[in-house]
């Protein structure tokens, strides 16, 4: 581990689960002489990995969020996710990938780091997709954190994404995306299905559907923050309030102009859209105090 002269430590910390490593970073503050608080950070949909950056884009919003929360002496465990980062398994296959390992890899991250004594308290923060994650890893007993996180099943959100895009296969398209919702195998005989919905993913695709965001969160018993960005053009608002409406116990804070990469935009659409290629940019200042606070609550 090597001393970084901004106030924290980093390092490089894995566990296997089944055979499968899962790399991430652990961001400490310096000096930290007793326990201390630790958030563990589950990244977003698709290939994001533990800073936040992906495919067409470079934000390092989850390594700003790290260096942030340890100025106030919280510490952060970032981790690429099983598939994506350096935690690819060569040997795995698309067809063999299920929703419910990510549960699982979360699960076994919470549980280590719950054993040691370096941290006080274990909090869990899930982005976008990584909130659905959250929710079902996290038990009662651990606080968690929605961060831009979907208020509706992955099928529904496909079907509002596409919308008004498809022309005459529209209809066809939603009723496919519904069959593998429902378990069912489809033949993906347009390019938008194989896309979407090739042979190999739709395991994948149904093991994700089955999962209400609303219905999980409602379910929760613990501590729970939902938190939102007024300008997220990906996961609008309507998202967190569905959330809340489904648990209203829960703690819920819009952020203005705070978008989905968790930078605060004072421009429009244009200005957004540019902010995801530019790491520079600071990290909003009120999801911080945000997140500090729920945890020394």
């Amino acid at each position: 581990m090597g001393a970084l002269a901004h106030g924290f430590d980093e390092s490089i910390d894995s566990l296997v689960v089944d055979n499968q490593a899962i790399i991430g970073t652990l961001t400490m503050p310096a000096h930290a002489d007793k326990a201390i608080p630790l958030v563990i950070i589950i990244a977003g949909s698709g290939p994001t990995d533990r800073d936040c950056n992906g495919q067409g884009f470079r934000s390092d919003a989850y390594k700003k969020v790290a260096a942030s929360l340890a100025m106030k002496r919280i510490a952060c465990y970032r981790y690429d996710k099983r598939g994506v980062g350096k935690s690819v398994n060569q040997s795995m296959r698309e067809e063999e990938f299920r929703f419910d390992m990510m549960v699982k890899d979360a699960q076994a991250i919470i549980e280590k780091y719950k054993k040691d004594k370096r941290f006080s308290e274990v909090t869990v923060l899930g982005h976008s997709e990584g909130s659905l994650v959250a929710m079902l890893a996290c038990d009662t007993k651990t606080p968690c954190i929605s961060l831009a996180g979907a208020g509706i099943n992955a099928a529904e959100i496909l079907k509002k994404q596409l919308k008004g895009q498809l022309g005459e296969m529209e209809e066809t398209v939603f009723k496919k995306i519904d069959s593998v919702r429902n378990g069912e195998t489809v033949v993906a005989d347009n390019p938008v299905l194989m896309q979407l919905l090739r042979p190999s993913v739709q395991s994948y695709m149904h093991s994700w559907m089955v999962y209400d965001p609303a219905k999980e969160i409602k379910k929760f018993k613990g501590k729970f923050l939902i938190i939102n960005g007024t300008k997220d053009l990906q996961v609008p608002v309507e998202h967190a309030t569905k959330l809340h409406d489904a648990n209203n116990k829960a703690s819920l804070l819009l952020i203005d102009n705070m978008n989905h990469i968790l930078t605060e935009i004072e421009g429009g659409t244009d200005d957004n859209i540019a902010s995801y290629n530019k790491p520079e940019l600071p990290i909003s200042t009120k999801l911080i105090d945000a997140i500090s606070s729920f945890i020394v609550q």
